[in-house]
């Protein structure tokens, strides 16, 4: 194995001949995967944000081909009151901007999933690229490959989410920091901070790479760079492109943050990740992970000073963490993504520093990656898969109102996965969505008030009457009420529309029952009531 050089820049590591092998057989398997696991099958309700995401790159497109020329804002909000499950404010807007010219070319939810399976596939080579200048060919392409294998990444593969392209960005900000250290430059800090400010305008929790200037500068020994003007220069991209945002959405992100302190939130997040390390790569590569890690710090601590690339690398990853650890967003071990390339990197360069007989010198390290990659996923309860099914499906059956056509109010009520699935649907199934000829109101929103967290919530209406009342001011045509979830989950807003709807025989009939299925194991019924003709305010 060859140590690692302290004149490593773009290019050093992989040829294009590997990586395009790379890129291309990781896509193919990320692909096969969103096809086989379900992806392209499933509705839009695997998480709660898959909807918002797609609905907001829906807007976005539609402005586009249909809105230039109005006010942004103004097509935001009207957007927002026809199909309430936009989210731009709450998620910054670049994994938007990137989705929307897709979409006009194609515009299918599985437009989506491509990119998807797109970007992992980047983010698949450029990590065997990493690691490519510390480790030899096969350990490195195992790494980056095998990654696609962890409980995390099948997932990924099959929702629509952010967090793959935060976790590109965050790797290549890791690289060209790596680069400027080797070589400084105005140019070279520039293309730094444009990266790193394309991070934070995928995801908030992007501004954890501000650490790595400093913590990476620190760790190679070249702490003097911070009396040059080009490594400020690094900050210049972020604060023109990305600081707009973040002052503007500040308030609106605000919302979406639990109402912990810091140590508070600390106290939870640490016992949390630490148990969700072994969940999402399994005992034997965290283990194998923080002993590669540990040798490089060794190594690094003998001699003063890191490798740049490796400094780069840690800098990165303690950024991310800290900001897991410290911002009160809410625990989930998909955030954890962005560890995905050092652990496997680290992982691959403690393997192949054992000395193993001559034989094996070639095979085991790719061979026990494989291995250690598969046990999580082999030894979970769950496969990770996604079998989401019946809301497309009831929207389909409800008639989506023709281009023309006069103006149609629904009403979902559900919990954020099951709203935002029928939104989703109803929204790219729509024949005309500018202007608009249907409207869904949110049952969590329009039958009771809590915050975007769900906090302070309570049901809007008192008695039965009161409610059936509302829905005739809201001129309502169609009730979509989930009886998927389980009844201990279901709010009370949501007991009470059933109640009512089953009183009110001379306003309202049941339309049809569809199946609706969740997970693999938690299935139900739609229930879709129809306003009688006599009571219809169309």
């Amino acid at each position: 194995m060859s140590n690692s050089s302290n004149t490593l820049q773009p290019g050093e590591g992989a040829s294009c001949r590997q990586l395009l092998l790379v890129l291309a057989f990781s896509f193919l398997f990320a692909l096969g995967v969103a096809v086989g696991g379900g992806g392209f099958s499933s509705d839009l309700g695997g998480d709660p944000d898959e909807a918002a995401h797609a609905v907001t790159a829906l807007m976005l497109r539609d402005y586009l081909a249909d809105g230039l020329g109005s006010h942004p804002m103004t097509f935001a909000k009207a957007y927002y009151a026809d199909f309430p499950r936009v989210a731009l404010g709450h998620y910054p807007p670049l994994y938007y901007v990137l989705n929307a010219p897709l979409l006009l070319a194609h515009n299918s939810v599985s437009t989506l999933l491509v990119f998807q399976s797109l970007t992992l596939s980047l983010l698949a080579a450029l990590t065997f690229h990493i690691g490519r200048h510390f480790l030899k060919t096969a350990p490195a392409a195992a790494a980056s490959l095998c990654m696609l294998l962890l409980p995390q990444t099948l997932k990924m593969t099959q929702h629509v989410m952010a967090d793959v392209l935060l976790a590109l960005f965050c790797l290549w900000a890791a690289l060209l920091w790596a680069w400027y250290i080797k070589a400084p430059s105005v140019r070279r800090a520039l293309l730094w901070g444009t990266v790193a400010a394309a991070a934070i305008l995928t995801k908030g929790s992007g501004m954890g790479l501000c650490l790595l200037p400093p913590l990476g500068t620190l760790l190679t020994g070249r702490w003097r760079l911070v009396f040059s003007w080009s490594w400020w220069f690094a900050a210049l991209p972020v604060a023109v492109l990305a600081g707009p945002w973040m002052l503007y959405s500040t308030g609106i992100s605000k919302e979406g943050m639990t109402l912990l302190s810091p140590t508070q939130y600390l106290m939870q997040a640490v016992p949390f990740y630490l148990k969700g390390m072994p969940v999402i790569f399994g005992w034997p590569l965290s283990l194998l992970a923080a002993a590669g890690a540990g040798l490089c710090l060794l190594s690094g601590w003998k001699k003063r000073a890191l490798d740049p690339l490796l400094a780069s690398l840690f800098a990165m990853c303690a950024g991310m963490t800290l900001v897991l650890l410290l911002v009160p967003v809410g625990l989930s071990v998909r955030y954890m993504l962005t560890l995905s390339p050092l652990v496997m990197l680290m992982a691959a360069y403690g393997l192949a520093r054992v000395p193993w007989p001559a034989k094996l010198a070639y095979s085991a390290t790719p061979l026990l990656l494989l291995v250690f990659s598969l046990l999580p996923v082999l030894t979970a309860d769950i496969w990770p898969t996604k079998d989401v099914r019946g809301f497309s499906a009831t929207v389909s059956r409800s008639g989506m109102p023709n281009r023309g056509e006069a103006k149609q109010n629904w009403l979902v009520a559900s919990d954020p996965r099951g709203e935002g699935a029928v939104i989703a649907a109803a929204a790219f199934g729509s024949q005309q969505r500018f202007p608009a000829n249907l409207r869904i109101y949110r049952g969590s929103k329009e039958l009771a008030t809590s915050d975007w967290m769900g906090r302070g919530y309570k049901a809007a209406f008192t008695k039965e009457a009161d409610l059936l009342d509302h829905l005739d001011k809201l001129h309502v045509t169609r009730v979509f009420l989930d009886l998927s979830e389980p009844e201990d989950r279901r709010q009370p807003h949501e007991v009470q529309l059933l109640n009512a709807m089953n009183s009110a025989s001379q306003r309202w009939r049941l339309d049809f029952e569809q199946p609706v299925t969740r997970v693999s194991w938690e299935t139900g019924l739609m229930r879709v009531y129809q306003r009688t003709s006599a009571n219809s305010h169309n």
